[in-house]
């Protein structure tokens, strides 16, 4: 499969979602894997199956437990229905905490629809800024996520070392870019210095 069909094949959305009783944002994307519900649970509300695709993760995966990415994020499940709906909050550093939702549907011919929903306390020009950054760390697992189910998971090195994984990270910030356009969410000029800026943050450049 190409980069390109890779991008194409996730729909993106910009959404207001109120956060913390305040205003906020909340970057959507969706994927189609062919593969059940609980094949696809398995894999993103298990330790064993997010390692596979994502990082490794400890602690009590269940509603009222914890959880911490190694090296990366951390908070409470607030919400764990099996092969359907999980609600965390997500912790990075001494940012406001956000709030990520996995929710799996039933698609066509035995395959499931994954939504994932990141929302943080953000408004005015930070949304843009948020989205886009959020938006092209995502992107990159959803596709992981997608090899491991159909066991072709790359090497995770490639998606740091390689020319396609570098192109990968540009067209998945120009098509969050285009949707925070479409919906005027932002400037345009505030969304371009953006882009540039994730770009610059991502990639080195």
């Amino acid at each position: 499969m190409s980069i390109s069909d890779w991008i194409a094949g996730t729909t993106r959305e910009v959404k207001s979602r109120p956060l913390s009783g305040g205003p906020g944002y909340a970057a959507v994307a969706r994927r189609t894997y062919a593969a059940g519900a609980e094949e696809v649970w398995a894999a993103v509300a298990t330790p064993e199956g997010v390692a596979q695709w994502f990082l490794p993760v400890s602690g009590d995966l269940r509603q009222g437990g914890t959880f911490q990415l190694e090296g990366h994020a951390g908070g409470d499940i607030v919400e764990c229905t099996p092969r359907r709906r999980l609600r965390l909050t997500w912790v990075f550093g001494d940012a406001p905490a956000n709030e990520v939702v996995v929710t799996l549907s039933p698609a066509e011919d035995g395959r499931t629809t994954l939504e994932l929903e990141h929302a943080a306390p953000v408004a005015g020009d930070g949304v843009s800024e948020f989205v886009l950054a959020v938006g092209a760390g995502w992107d990159p697992a959803l596709v992981a996520l997608g090899q491991h189910l159909a066991d072709e998971l790359l090497d995770k090195q490639w998606w740091f070392e390689s020319a396609e994984a570098r192109q990968f990270t540009r067209e998945s910030v120009r098509a969050w870019a285009d949707v925070l356009n479409r919906q005027r969410i932002a400037d345009p000029a505030v969304i371009a210095k953006d882009a540039d800026e994730t770009l610059a943050f991502y990639l080195g450049e």
